[in-house]
Formats: C-alpha cells, sequence, structure tokens
C-alpha cells in the first residue's frame, strides 16, 4: 500500500514562545523551533507513523528545503522533489503560554511553467503505482487554482485521490470526483458564503458537496468533533477528551487516519473513527502528527453516531 503525497508548497514552520503576546509592543521570545513542514509534509508524515508507505512529490525551493528532506527522511518518507529557485517559505506561530497562537504565512515562491510541467510529471508516474495520491495545502504563486482538477483527471482509477484544499481550488477539484475531500468548517462556510452555525447546517453543505462531484466528503470541526458522509449515510464522531498541547497538524493526521481506515477495510465507519483517533493522537503529541501507541488508544474511545 503506497500513499503519494503531493508537496508543492512547502514550508518550514517556525514556533516562538512568549510569555504574553502584546500588540504594539516588544515580545521576548523563551523558545523557538523550527521544523520542515506544509500539509503535504505532514500528511505523509502521519501516514508513516501509522504504519503505511508514504511518498512526497512536488516542487522545494532550494534554500532551506533541507529542513523538509530531514524530517521525510527521518520518519522514513520517500521523496521526488523538483527543486527550484528561491526559498522556502516560512509560516511563523507564535505562541503565548496561554495556548493562544498567532500566525503569519508566507505565500510561497512562484513557480514557473517549466518546473510545475516536470513536478506534475513525476506525481502521474507515481500515482500510477501508488494506492491513494493526497493533493493538500496551498499553490505556490503562479500555480493555477485548477492544477489540482486537471491533475486527477489524469490520474489512473486505480489510484483513489483525496483532496484537501479550499476555495477554487476545492470547487475546481471536484469536477474530477475526488475519493475523498476534507474541508474544514471555515472553508465551507468560505465555499457556500454562510456560517454553518449547526450540524445539520454542516450535513447540508456536505451533501451538497457530494451532488458536486466528491464521493466522500469529511468535514473537521475542532473541537467538536468530524463529520464523513458518502451521500447515503453521514456519520459524527464527537471530539475524544485528550489533552492538548497543539492542535496544528491536526486536520492533516485526520487525513492520514481516514486513509487508513479506508486502506484497512473500506468501511465508512472505520475511516471516521481512525480519522479522529489520529487526529487526537496529532494534539496530545503537540508535533502535527501522531504517534501510533497513542492513536491505538484513543481509537477504542471515539464514538459515532448517524445524523
Amino acid at each position: 500500500m503506497l500513499i503519494t503525497v503531493l508537496c508543492f508548497n512547502p514550508a518550514i514552520d517556525r514556533t516562538v514562545e512568549v510569555a504574553d503576546f502584546a500588540l504594539f509592543a516588544t515580545n521576548r521570545i523563551l523558545a523557538e523551533h523550527s521544523e520542515g513542514a506544509g500539509k503535504g509534509t505532514n500528511v505523509a508524515v502521519a501516514v508513516r507513523r501509522l504504519g503505511l508507505e508514504a511518498a512526497c512529490v512536488g516542487l522545494l525551493p532550494r534554500r532551506g528545503g533541507q529542513l523538509i528532506l530531514d524530517r521525510l527522511a527521518q520518519e522514513g518518507v520517500g521523496t521526488t522533489f523538483v527543486r527550484t529557485p528561491g526559498s522556502v517559505r516560512i509560516n511563523l506561530k507564535i505562541r503565548d503560554r496561554n495556548q493562544a497562537v498567532t500566525e503569519l504565512n508566507e505565500p510561497g515562491v512562484g513557480v514557473g511553467k517549466r518546473h510545475l510541467a516536470q513536478a506534475r510529471a513525476e506525481a502521474l508516474r507515481l500515482a500510477a503505482i501508488s494506492d491513494y495520491l493526497v493533493l493538500t495545502g496551498s499553490l505556490p504563486p503562479g500555480c493555477p487554482s485548477d492544477f489540482y482538477a486537471k491533475l486527477m483527471a489524469d490520474v489512473p482509477t486505480t489510484c483513489r485521490c483525496v483532496l484537501d484544499a479550499s476555495g477554487e481550488t476545492l470547487t475546481d477539484g471536484l469536477r474530477a470526483r475526488p475519493f475523498l475531500i476534507k474541508p474544514n468548517r471555515q472553508e465551507l462556510e468560505t465555499t457556500y458564503g454562510k456560517a454553518l452555525d449547526t450540524l445539520q447546517d454542516v450535513r447540508d453543505a456536505a451533501l451538497s458537496l457530494i451532488e458536486a462531484g466528491a464521493q466522500r466528503v469529511a468535514v473537521s470541526l475542532a473541537g467538536e468533533g468530524a463529520l464523513l458522509t458518502d451521500g447515503q449515510r453521514v456519520l459524527f464522531a464527537s471530539a475524544v477528551n485528550v489533552p492538548v498541547r497543539s492542535a496544528a497538524g491536526a486536520g492533516d493526521a485526520m487525513v492520514a487516519g481516514m486513509i487508513a481506515g479506508f486502506a484497512e477495510d473500506g468501511d465508512l465507519e472505520h475511516a471516521l473513527r481512525c480519522g479522529v483517533a489520529s487526529a487526537a493522537a496529532s494534539i496530545v503529541s503537540g508535533k502535527m502528527t501522531p504517534r501510533r501507541g497513542t492513536y491505538e488508544r484513543i481509537l477504542r474511545a471515539v464514538r459515532i453516531r448517524e445524523l
């Protein structure tokens, strides 16, 4: 079982800790940590932590890229990157002692047609030998919003496509009928241009995405839990009560968990249980990815009901 993950706009996550973050004031940094990241990187690492083979393919700027390569190599993730000019973007996270987090994310360097075409060819080559292709995260400047949609249209039917994107990238991608999409509530509200205050609102919006082309829709609801539907059944799992070290990367861990669940037996309920457990295990670790032992313990605590 090979899971290939696209990583077209990787990042370095630099987290700094302060006592009490204040605007218009000098904030003293108490601790700092930098790590190779980006949604594609996080998903690939989480997939490996859950016991599946993973590969990362995409674009990687030359300056700063070693942090990402080191993290993936340490986790046993294979890599096929097209190296590009410029520097890897920095996502700055400012965390204070009350666990409030402020994020400042760079857009990334622009990409030219030649490098984009090379990375696309590598992605299709790996998709031909993969069971799942995960298309996740933002696209770099210069990359058209329908890039994922056109790529999925050329992926062999033997490979299931999982799309975790937002805005036009998400809506364009529906045309390719992805196996699974995973917006969060905010992304869903942006797509429909209205607040989704209740579970019924989220349920109706998810079913509309099924009608628009998605085969399965998962919606992550932060502290409330998650919803998963294939258009026939709508399942909801409440969030598991766990100590929160950091919620960063929890959505990426959920994607990995759902893929692991579908890979095991294809059952909708099992996939949702695995996704929620993986996200919760990531929150406990505080490292953007789950630990296998924590994941297996939490798995037994996930409760699911039909909506």
